[in-house]
């Protein structure tokens, strides 16, 4: 029995520690009436394997005190694993939703899918991880670029 306890006390730490975000910056303010936290200068967001480099990086908190929205602006730079997809890439602005799995990559987007060995360039890319749905964008003289793969036709 007392083994059972401590397996179920090392499984439960270990999926609280999954929930762990760790952001590093230059400087940290907070407004507690907005529910908002500001993270600026060599801002550094990690949670898992997941990463964002920015100049800054606001987290949006509901009444419970949980981050609904994380924003990095700035020359961002990630590295993420989503679904079982490495996407390495930079954009502009990166907003996430938690709660929503929803990803909103803004202004000069490169996002590099390195497990299907695709490249998408555009002026805006939103995915929705829970539909498994897309939305790519580009500009009037700049459209969207995808480059991808195709298997040999032997």
């Amino acid at each position: 029995m007392k083994r059972i306890f401590l397996l179920f006390i090392f499984l439960y730490t270990l999926n609280l520690m999954a929930d762990i975000v760790d952001i590093k910056a230059d400087h940290f303010y907070a407004n507690d009436i907005n529910q908002e936290a500001y993270f600026e200068g060599n801002a550094k967001i990690k949670q898992d394997k997941n990463e964002f480099n920015a100049s800054k990086i606001t987290v949006f908190f509901n009444d419970q005190r949980k981050a609904e929205k994380y924003i990095a602006t700035g020359d961002v730079k990630f590295d993420l694993t989503e679904k079982k997809i490495h996407y390495l890439g930079e954009a502009g602005s990166v907003t996430y939703s938690p709660k929503s799995s929803k990803y909103l990559f803004k202004k000069n987007v490169v996002l590099k899918d390195l497990t299907n060995n695709r490249v998408i360039k555009a002026e805006s890319v939103s995915l929705d991880l829970k539909t498994g749905l897309a939305d790519i964008k580009g500009k009037k003289k700049k459209p969207v670029h995808f480059i991808f793969e195709i298997e040999d036709r032997k």
